[in-house]
């Protein structure tokens, strides 16, 4: 959770300083920071998920966490992805912090799939 929080506060200060210094606007570039604040507490709460390298295979299986988990999180970024697309051909702009969510929205089931007990 914390590994979370600083990737999302970290990818907020990207953000303010990508949008105060660049006067072109280039919606992948704040999608992208949306995934790299999540990517990191995603990744490691995934690997925690697998068994480890000493254990035989039979002995601990592979979770079905850790399957949901990598198929939503290529599910998020192909939807969001898709979406981010469509907006770029329809003409709209959205404001940089509407693609930054995005890019987090794409992780977010993922990483929480990765961190449930159940």
């Amino acid at each position: 959770m914390i590994i979370g929080a600083i990737g999302v506060f970290g990818a907020w200060v990207a953000l303010a300083y990508l949008d105060g210094k660049t006067s072109d606007r280039q919606e992948r570039r704040y999608w992208f920071l949306g995934l790299a604040g999540l990517f990191p507490a995603w990744l490691i709460a995934f690997l925690g998920l697998l068994q480890p390298v000493t254990q035989k295979p039979d002995e601990a299986p592979l979770p079905p966490r850790a399957l949901l988990s990598s198929g939503a999180l290529l599910c998020g970024i192909i939807v969001t992805d898709y979406l981010l697309r469509r907006l770029q051909k329809s003409g709209r702009t959205l404001r940089p912090v509407a693609y930054w969510i995005l890019g987090l929205i794409a992780l977010l089931p993922a990483w929480l799939i990765a961190l449930a007990r159940f």
